[in-house]
């Protein structure tokens, strides 16, 4: 920061981003210059040296030129050159050659002016060493780039002119090399061309780069003119959303959704699905005119790198005190029991002690680990277990095939193959079999009888199995990820829309259990459904279905999904056809299973279906954060269960929490002491898990890095960030209940928690080619945690990727097999 101004209009970067990029096209004039040049060269002088005379050879000093020279003393070169006397061709390449060496050697010294005042000052300090680095850009964007387009116009049109009579007196690779070279220069001039022509099409700025007050949000949401209206930022945040939907949607050729999203946006949807998102963005991001904050991306993703460390001091600084305290000696020896740490969150005005001080540890405070020896949480972590591959089943083939992608196909054909050959081992049963195949097969003797008995099979396949394509691929690989027999369904819809979610109704025989599984977030349409963040009361939904719901909310997308699937399971009355009065399986448990957004809906389905349904369970895998207020979220802790995998950011993710992520960013922003440049170099430096690491280390990387938060030197940007909390706090005030609401994850929760890695090689190249993105390697403690204790946004390399479904189910099936259970 600040954000970077090229011909009076804001970039995305900052003049202290620059250092890579100068780097790379640094190194990009330097191959050139040195490599691809003289190659060129010595075969360019090597012609025109060359004659028709025949050379001598009994002069050792020329020896090896006489060789390169009786090389190119071909019939063909001689017929093209006019007997090695018309070589235009060469002068040319000569010309152009001197005109590239003085091009890059210019290139070069732009390059490293760059690369020095770029790695000059911090992201807050020291802005005025680096003023003049827009103006030497410009340059380099300008008339360097029109050097640089004449030279490549008249390299073409010098080699285009002449490679026919030419062709043969060169080598093959020669054509290469310019070919190459005519490439580098064609991409560096496409790239900066297309640069300027963005640059002219965005709105001029009347702010410069040091004293600008241009903001984070603008960067977003800058129109042709400048809008301090937080309604008309709420508008440009909807058309924006809505516009990224489209795209991905049309772009991705509707793999993922999104027809509906393409539809609706001629019958008036965009406030009714976007309106949410778009208010909270524009809350998020939004100051007002002067009172905004100058910060570009890198910034942000700066603040990220820093806090991970942070928030790795706070756990081992906490887990050390709290381990040298003598009232922590009988927790320790406690079998069962482990010392956690958490950020305590306190009331704060809106002086400068609102910067929160990332020095703090956070709060000790004891929670029980799941143990072998109880049966309780033996149980429980069997359940998890057994339920965790129906929840998976439901992302059917795009998440299959995310699974297997080389060998989805062959293991399918499997199936089939062993489901036929079932069949054919009943060719003399006269009868329809329902067994271990993935198919249904009816085989008899009489082959009219067995092609009937067929055909009605597939009869009721289509009355229970909604929404499938002609290949059946939906349903194979949903029988294939839960290992479960076709026979075993009771009812599958596939069909998706913005409240329509997939699911289906399986028989468990082994549990005695019917079990409804709801897919999770997959397709744009779940997308919006998540970001319908506004909690809706739940007091009529109660009264409606005899749970207390006074004074009680819940995720508003989830509520509306919750009442499609309850309408659609009364439609199809399936539940009661199985379980109630003289049912077949009126002995069974219903049980209710879900992933992220699937798990919110089957929290709100079971309270819908409790007083029908007195025994039912729910089993809750990474459900949403933001979620349902504390009350609700407690009381169903008897019905439901609820797996979390380490630092999964989706039952973390809530307004407060978002906003107390953004604010500790911009906070460690203004505290950093050295340039973007040498943090990187410390972090990058630093290998394995900071969470698992040396304090001592850790502390003195932390102090390199940043000011004390009692001695923050004053800048212009530190102004700003007290100016910018000062306004949302008072939009947040004025937003009114709808952001004063804090919402929970459900019901009792089990915590896997990343407790150990393995030291094992290719766990470590698994690491390093998935970018720290692989959980390869990690060992997971299972430990039962509160509601509030998901009450910060841990930064990890696999916040994300710990949601996925499939990581998710893995990761239990192993901590379920060290407990001895049978997955």
């Amino acid at each position: 920061m600040p954000a970077l101004y090229l011909f009076n209009r804001r970039t995305l970067l900052a003049g202290d981003d620059l250092q890579l990029p100068s780097i790379v096209w640094g190194a990009g004039f330097a191959a050139e210059l040195f490599i691809l040049l003289p190659y060129l060269l010595f075969y360019t002088v090597e012609l025109t040296l060359t004659t028709s005379a025949t050379p001598n050879k009994n002069d050792d000093y020329f020896a090896e030129l006489d060789k390169q020279i009786q090389r190119m003393q071909t019939e063909e070169c001689d017929n093209a050159t006019s007997g090695y006397t018309d070589k235009i061709f060469c002068y040319l390449m000569l010309a152009y050659q001197a005109g590239m060496a003085i091009f890059c050697v210019t290139s070069l010294f732009y390059e490293q002016k760059i690369l020095r005042l770029t790695s000059l000052g911090t992201p807050t300090l020291g802005l005025e060493l680096r003023a003049s680095l827009g103006k030497l850009i410009e340059r380099k964007m300008t008339v360097l780039t029109g050097v640089n387009l004449f030279l490549l116009m008249f390299g073409l049109v010098s080699t285009l002119r002449f490679i026919s009579p030419y062709l043969y007196c060169f080598p093959k690779f020669f054509w290469m090399v310019v070919f190459i070279m005519f490439m580098i220069q064609g991409l560096q001039c496409i790239f900066n061309i297309t640069t300027l022509f963005a640059l002219w099409r965005a709105a001029p700025s009347t702010s410069n780069a040091i004293d600008s007050e241009a903001t984070f949000y603008h960067r977003h949401v800058e129109h042709t003119h400048q809008h301090d209206d937080i309604e008309m930022a709420e508008e440009i945040w909807q058309n924006r959303c809505h516009g990224c939907c489209r795209i991905m949607a049309i772009s991705t050729c509707f793999m993922f959704g999104g027809k509906n999203i393409v539809s609706q946006s001629t019958d008036g949807g965009v406030e009714k699905f976007y309106g949410d998102i778009s208010r909270a963005l524009a809350d998020y991001f939004h100051g007002s005119g002067s009172e905004s904050l100058d910060v570009v991306p890198s910034d942000v993703a700066l603040g990220f790198v820093i806090l991970r460390h942070i928030q790795a001091q706070r756990k081992l600084l906490a887990r050390r005190e709290a381990l040298q305290q003598p009232n922590t000696s009988s927790i320790r020896s406690s079998p069962g029991t482990s010392l956690l740490f958490r950020w305590v969150l306190e009331t704060r005005g809106l002086d400068e002690s609102r910067i929160s001080d990332p020095d703090e540890t956070y709060q000790t405070f004891s929670r029980s680990l799941l143990t072998q020896s109880n049966p309780d949480d033996y149980a429980t972590l069997e359940e998890g277990a057994r339920f965790a591959r129906h929840q998976l089943a439901a992302y059917t083939w795009i998440l299959y095939f995310y699974e297997y992608p080389l060998t989805g196909g062959l293991r399918l054909f499997g199936r089939c193959l062993k489901a036929r050959l079932a069949c054919s081992q009943t060719a003399n049963s006269g009868m329809i079999q329902r067994g271990d195949s993935y198919e249904r097969c009816a085989m008899s003797s009489d082959g009219e009888i067995g092609e009937r008995a067929i055909s009605d099979v597939d009869e009721m396949n289509r009355d229970h199995i909604v929404g499938d394509n002609f290949l059946h691929i939906h349903e194979a690989t949903m029988l294939a990820h839960a290992g479960l027999n076709k026979s075993d369904i009771a009812y599958a819809s596939f069909e998706s829309g913005f409240y329509e979610t997939p699911y289906f109704i399986v028989i468990d025989r082994e549990w005695k259990s019917i079990v409804v599984s709801i897919r999770g977030s997959l397709t744009l349409e779940d997308c919006v459904v998540d970001v319908l963040l506004d909690p809706s009361p739940l007091d009529a939904l109660g009264e409606k279905y005899g749970f207390d719901g006074t004074d009680q909310y819940c995720h508003g997308g989830v509520l509306e999904c919750a009442n499609w699937l309850h309408a659609d399971l009364m439609k199809h009355k399936i539940l009661e056809k199985l379980l109630l009065g003289n049912a077949e399986y009126s002995d069974y448990t219903l049980r209710i299973v879900g992933h992220s957004l699937g798990a919110g809906i089957g929290v709100i389905l079971s309270l819908m279906l409790r007083n029908t349904f007195p025994d039912l369970r729910c089993t809750c895998y990474s459900p949403p954060g933001g979620f349902i207020t504390w009350r609700l979220a407690k009381e169903c802790s008897d019905f439901v269960k609820t797996f979390v995998l380490d630092s999964d950011l989706v039952p973390r993710l809530s307004i407060n929490n978002m906003e107390r992520l953004r604010d500790e960013v911009l906070h460690l922003l203004a505290r950093v002491k050295i340039s973007k440049y040498d943090i990187a170099k410390r972090i990058f430096s630093l290998s394995g898990e900071v969470e698992l690491g040396d304090l001592d280390f850790l502390l003195q990387e932390n102090e390199d890095l940043l000011y004390p938060q009692d001695d923050i030197p004053d800048s212009e940007f530190l102004r700003q960030l007290q100016r910018f909390e000062r306004i949302q706090q008072e939009r947040r005030s004025s937003r009114g209940v709808s952001r004063s609401i804090n919402l929970y994850p459900p019901g009792r929760i089990v915590h896997l928690v990343k407790t150990g890695q393995s030291k094992n090689c290719l766990h470590g190249v698994a690491g390093c080619i998935s970018c720290g993105l692989s959980n390869a390697g990690f060992e997971y403690t299972p430990i039962r945690k509160e509601n509030d204790d998901f009450n910060e946004i841990e930064i990890s390399p696999t916040l994300w990727t710990d949601h996925f479904p499939n990581r998710v189910c893995m990761e239990i099936e192993k901590v379920a097999k060290s407990f001895g259970i049978d997955t």
